[in-house]
């Protein structure tokens, strides 16, 4: 009989997993891809009742909003997109929290600035309540603070901001889920002659061509997916860039089988 008792830290490993907007909707639809959210739900609570920490990263918020409030193109001004992003994210989280509770898993939000992780007080308050989060055996949810975030001060993007938490939570993994199955030498949607590289064995050598945002309603792309396996790297976390669709295989077997 296992007991339900948290483990040590230095027994359970921590895993954050972070999920992109062109993962979370369905664009051509203007809806929620319900389908991969439920995935990855089920694969965050098996890994969960494994005895893994695992932190959500979502994106998501701005996406959705737009969708809720009937729009087709994001907006340029930046209190619209706060706006946009404060509908979305309590949608999102709506939908969040009900998948996680009909599987039995508690889920929490938490709402990040990169100006919090930039105060040391702030830094090691966030840290000090994911590890409280984990002592209950709930799941964070995180997105950036974007109603309060100001530009100067902003991750930017999800890639970057899941890189941060991983080192905040001293997590052995980060997977990027994206709608591409891995890193290429250049856009292998524009480029026939890309090339998938398996493996990076020293980031700061790697020379390849990446381009902008992936996805209309995104703000990412490879180039944030480097800088966030650069920030991961540098606090010892293996990064994996993989396909959402492929999630319950590979986040699974990497992380209970090695």
């Amino acid at each position: 009989h296992a007991s339900n008792a948290p483990r040590s830290p230095s027994t359970q490993p921590t895993v954050v997993i972070k999920v992109g907007t062109s993962s979370l909707l369905r664009t051509e639809a203007g809806t929620l891809h319900l389908s991969q959210i439920c995935t990855l739900c089920e694969t965050v609570a098996r890994l969960n009742r494994a005895g893994v920490r695992v932190v959500l990263v979502s994106s998501g918020a701005v996406g959705a909003g737009m969708f809720r409030m009937g729009l087709s193109e994001k907006p340029k001004e930046v209190a619209k997109k706060q706006a946009l992003a404060a509908v979305g994210q309590v949608h999102l989280m709506r939908y969040y929290e009900d998948i996680f509770n009909t599987i039995g898993v508690k889920c929490a939000q938490v709402l990040l600035t990169l100006e919090n992780l930039s105060n040391r007080k702030q830094y090691v308050r966030a840290r000090n309540t994911f590890n409280a989060l984990f002592d209950m055996g709930v799941v964070p949810v995180v997105n950036e603070n974007d109603c309060v975030a100001v530009e100067e001060l902003r991750f930017g993007d999800n890639d970057t901001l899941s890189a941060q938490v991983a080192a905040l939570c001293e997590a052995q993994w980060l997977f990027l889920l994206t709608d591409v199955d891995g890193l290429y030498t250049s856009n292998p949607n524009t480029d026939p002659n890309a090339k998938r590289i398996e493996v990076v064995e020293n980031i700061n050598e790697l020379d390849v061509d990446v381009g902008g945002a992936g996805s209309s309603v995104g703000t990412g792309g490879m180039v944030t997916k480097l800088t966030a396996a650069r920030i991961a790297c540098a606090a010892g976390c293996k990064t994996i860039v993989c396909l959402s669709s492929n999630l319950e295989k590979d986040v699974e077997a990497c992380v209970l089988r090695g």
